[in-house]
């Protein structure tokens, strides 16, 4: 049994750790593939009493602006932060999060408009290939679904789910959309140094989301040489192996250790909601001062 100054020792911490500022470092909007605004995910997070919260749509900053407003009205601190889907290798998907970069650079707005309008056309071509196997999907409904954001695979599979071909998002995913299905339509490749360029040359800071999965250490050594400085440690698919493995990892190579709930809201009630996953305020900190507009 522990002495009485253990207790109150071990109390103490766990109140600390509680009332300590937390931050949720990747989310998504209507922007991309989420279902909530941009506003409406400040809400959540001023909601779950989170100090700061990063907006991390796929390939687009659109729903930046909208966030610091609404940030500014609740007093939660919104991170400008993207998340680019990359490809290395051919068949290895790697999603690169970008921190306090300049959003409204010429060059990047230029690049993800081009990236933006690469994720229309892949779009249109899964359409065509569903149409072709007996799937009734418009594209003019994915656009709706999309809601002004940019077009992901999640909007299709919600349209496939409507029309009765597919009973769930994941059932979508894995009847037509994935790599050998029907429907599936390799999308732009952008290599995952060229995302971590992008990130750099407008001042911001480069991570690797959801390490744990991604599982390809000598790749992210790679990445590390050519500027990246912070891994997603923290995620709601890594089990605790994982995220003590890469907690390690980071600490070892001088890294940021980010983490987030990669909440969408989208097609799973099981999934994590805003808050779930968080670290603390200092991670925000970090990221801060290693960016360059420091």
């Amino acid at each position: 049994m522990l002495s009485l100054a253990k207790q109150v020792k071990r109390i103490a911490l766990t109140n600390y750790l509680l009332m300590e500022p937390r931050a949720d470092l990747h989310i998504h909007s209507t922007a991309s593939d989420g279902m909530l605004t941009p506003t409406q995910v400040v809400e959540a997070a001023a909601q779950a009493g989170l100090a700061a919260v990063a907006l991390t749509d796929h390939d687009t900053v659109a729903g930046i602006d909208e966030a610091l407003a609404a940030g500014t009205r609740l007093g939660v601190e919104v991170v400008p932060a993207i998340e680019i889907s990359s490809t290395h290798a051919e068949r290895v998907e790697v999603h690169i999060l970008g921190y306090f970069f300049d959003y409204k650079a010429p060059d990047l707005v230029d690049r993800l408009e081009f990236l933006r309008n690469a994720r229309w056309e892949r779009a249109k071509q899964i359409v065509e290939k569903l149409n072709a196997v007996g799937v009734p999907v418009e594209f003019d409904r994915v656009v709706e679904i999309a809601r002004g954001g940019a077009i992901g695979r999640p909007h299709v599979a919600r349209a496939i789910c409507e029309v009765g071909a597919a009973g769930s998002i994941d059932s979508a995913f894995g009847h037509f959309l994935i790599e050998g299905c029907p429907a599936y339509v390799p999308r732009y490749k952008v290599t995952p140094f060229e995302a971590i360029d992008m990130i750099i040359a407008t001042g911001g800071v480069a991570g690797c989301a959801h390490v744990a999965k991604l599982k390809r250490d000598e790749l992210l050594v790679e990445m590390i040489k050519h500027g990246l400085r912070a891994i997603e440690v923290r995620h709601p698919d890594h089990s605790s192996v994982g995220r003590k493995f890469y907690t390690r990892f980071a600490k070892t190579r001088g890294l940021i250790a980010t983490g987030g709930s990669d909440a969408h809201y989208f097609g799973s009630e099981n999934r994590p909601g805003i808050g779930d996953v968080t670290v603390p305020y200092e991670i925000v900190s970090q990221l801060k001062q290693a960016s360059h507009g420091a």
